[in-house]
């Protein structure tokens, strides 16, 4: 277990500001010519999204149209100058990146945004010369329609197959892997102490209603502070699982819902849980289901008891569930080296490093299982649901991902309505 000082640059806003509101969708970056080959085998209720992409969901995947060929196999990594990782704050380790340098004898460096939108306007402007970059899904078909990202070969990324789940191996919002390899997973829950809340959550008839009875808990009780998080949290308390949809009515209801809590808890709006959970000073939080891992591994006060610390999401199919990805930016000057940092980045042994030493973020590998991490004591046994499996991101799994701009602007506003209190 490491203490606060692990990570002494590490912010109340480090790899958890990755998570913020998205910004509207349709930026210059968006505007390539839609794609026929992807009109002609989109699903006729599919919506379209920048550059005739069609929105991908877990029930309805998506081949992205490649704008050039891969590189050819067989050939050398580049040699000389600097290999930049382009990434979210403190979501990787440094170490990490700086050993994938020394093995191929290249300088590297790692270049930060504060969120996505960021990101993807940055890399169309060619503000930053990143060989590899993060990419969230939601923004992954803006990216490609954009020209963004160079296509993938797969011969470069062996432990693709090797080491990955095998339903992330050819993705529904990336079939083929074609631009992606898999990051990281987690889910959205309940994080509490048990030491200061008396209901035993987990066993509520519906879990999610303890925050509009926690009257007891005011000042105590905190919402993320994400656009789509909260509203889909008081969606999924009224049992809507239609965590993407459009409709005015049903985006209303969950900020009326939402709104609700101001008189009855008071909630704060922050993305801090991973600290003030452990900490003692918040102790009923919706929370990420990576944010409550670090919470034991990097936050835990030294004379504090894990065991206090308790964790809820739903059922599957029931439950939110996201990803992260890496793709190759299209500005690299060494597409060889790129390729190999996809294929690092997904090794067992530096996937594991990086989770467990730094990001606090499950991969989606084999090798990593809640029996495991327990059994070596990395976490409490009553802490294992943080812990993702394969089949919780199957065709029915709940996942936040990209809308239309008209869709988009529904949920931002709903969301400004609700952080200003109007």
């Amino acid at each position: 277990m490491r203490d606060n000082d692990a990570h002494p640059n590490r912010s109340l806003t480090g790899p958890h500001s990755r998570r913020r509101a998205l910004k509207l969708l349709g930026s210059a970056a968006a505007t390539a010519v839609a794609a026929p080959w992807v009109l002609r085998h989109a699903r006729a209720d599919q919506l379209m999204g920048p550059g005739g992409i069609p929105l991908a969901r877990p029930n309805a995947p998506v081949t992205l149209p490649r704008f050039e060929d891969p590189i050819k196999s067989g050939l050398e990594p580049e040699k000389g100058g600097t290999f930049t990782v382009f990434n979210y704050s403190d979501y990787i380790d440094k170490k990490v990146v700086d050993e994938f340098g020394k093995k191929y004898k290249v300088k590297t460096q790692i270049t930060t945004f504060d969120s996505m939108d960021i990101a993807i306007t940055r890399l169309a402007k060619k503000a930053v010369r990143a060989d590899v970059t993060n990419i969230s899904l939601d923004r992954l078909g803006q990216a490609v329609a954009g020209k963004l990202l160079k296509p993938v070969n797969p011969d470069y990324v062996p432990n693709l197959k090797k080491n990955v789940w095998p339903q992330m191996q050819s993705p529904f919002y990336d079939v083929e892997s074609r631009y992606t390899v898999p990051y990281t997973v987690y889910s959205t829950g309940i994080g509490w102490r048990s030491d200061k809340i008396k209901e035993d959550i987990a066993h509520l008839e519906n879990p999610w209603s303890i925050f509009w009875n926690s009257q007891a808990y005011k000042g105590y009780v905190g919402v993320l502070d994400d656009s789509r998080e909260s509203l889909a949290m008081a969606m999924l308390y009224q049992k809507n699982y239609d965590v993407n949809t459009e409709d005015p009515a049903v985006i209303d209801k969950a900020l009326a819902d939402l709104k609700a809590l101001i008189p009855i808890c008071n909630p704060k709006v922050n993305i801090t849980e991973y600290q003030t959970l452990p900490e003692g000073t918040s102790w009923l939080h919706e929370v990420w289901s990576g944010d409550m891992f670090g919470a034991v591994i990097s936050y835990m006060p030294k004379d504090g008891d894990p065991a206090t610390l308790q964790y809820w999401a739903p059922p599957r199919g029931k439950c939110l569930v996201q990803n992260d990805c890496w793709a190759i930016s299209a500005t690299t000057k060494k597409p060889v080296l790129a390729h190999l940092f996809l294929n690092y980045i997904i090794d067992e042994q530096v996937a594991s490093d990086n989770f467990l030493n730094f990001t606090g973020y499950q991969p989606p590998q084999n090798s990593i299982t809640a029996d495991g991490l327990v059994a070596k004591g990395v976490i409490p046994k009553n802490l294992e649901s943080v812990v993702l499996r394969p089949e919780d991101l199957g065709s029915d799994a709940l996942q936040l991902m990209a809308l239309t701009a008209k869709g988009q602007a529904l949920w931002q506003s709903a969301y400004s309505k609700f952080i200003s209190g109007v």
